[in-house]
């Protein structure tokens, strides 16, 4: 039997930002294919501390109302706030809809025991709305998000004549404290590739690099990978103009994109992050 071939990540250096409770699963896929994993998160999600402002916001939807989950992180929350507003909340007899945006919603969602009734196309809060389309016509549609979430779904929403319904699932903070010789392997590029999932970590990231002077050709060795278009936009917006997308939110969206990166069949330019 042949040996195995050497996959394109080994001993690639890949830091990730995620919150370190959502990193196992990448850490380990990026493990197993021989890279370097390295945990530093740089937001974290924070639980409400009050709930009456989301548990009113579920008190209002009807039958053919509906909630449009855009992060597995609010799942949980709108699940057991739901359930103990009504225990049937999301059964079909109650008939309020759910909506995800991608295959890590629905996953968290199906394992709520939800009904998901559409799952987008196109995995970004904006397109999901432009798909859902006229079925939000005249519907009360709550958007459960975190308290950082762009305004553009709701204005999305808002366009299909629905009434929009928008409260804070959870809290997304920065983290103000890490590891020091990881934060300073990263500020001098002594990395390969930089892995965010939300644009809230993209705009941490790069302040961080342009508040704690990282080495000035950093963006044009360090591969800056997105997951999502919503947050290869942040990057874009940040002055990286061509990141690396994994147009799924999926951590096989991501060790993908990376493989084919790392193999040569990518060559992307980065321009430098905007400074502060």
């Amino acid at each position: 039997m042949g040996e195995r071939a050497q996959s394109p990540l080994a001993g690639k250096r890949v830091v990730i930002t995620r919150a370190m409770t959502q990193s196992e699963g990448l850490f380990d896929a990026l493990r197993e294919r021989d890279a370097e994993p390295l945990l530093f998160p740089l937001i974290r999600i924070v639980p409400l501390q009050e709930y009456g402002p989301l548990d009113a916001a579920l008190a209002r939807l009807r039958a053919g109302d509906w909630i449009i989950l855009t992060s597995q992180n609010a799942v949980a929350t709108v699940a057991g706030r739901g359930r103990m507003l009504r225990k049937e909340f999301f059964s079909a007899a109650e008939g309020v809809k759910v909506a995800v945006v991608g295959p890590a919603s629905q996953r968290a969602a199906l394992d709520a025991n939800f009904r998901v009734d559409y799952v987008a196309n196109v995995h970004d809060g904006v397109s999901l709305a432009h798909e859902l389309g006229e079925r939000l016509r005249g519907r009360r549609v709550l958007l459960p998000r975190s308290d950082l979430a762009s305004p553009a779904l709701p204005a999305a929403v808002q366009k299909f004549g629905a009434e929009v319904i928008e409260v804070a699932a959870y809290h997304t903070e920065r983290v103000r404290e890490w590891d020091r010789r990881l934060g300073d392997t990263i500020l001098h590029g002594a990395v390969d590739a930089v892995v965010c999932f939300s644009p809230s970590a993209v705009h941490a990231l790069t302040d961080f690099l342009s508040t704690n002077g990282a080495r000035a050709d950093f963006q044009n060795t360090v591969a800056f990978v997105a997951v999502g278009a919503v947050t290869a936009q942040a990057f874009r917006d940040e002055g990286i103009h061509q990141p690396l997308v994994a147009a799924e939110a999926t951590n096989e969206a991501a060790i993908n994109v990376l493989s084919e990166y790392f193999a040569g069949r990518r060559q992307p330019h980065f321009a430098g992050a905007k400074k502060s």
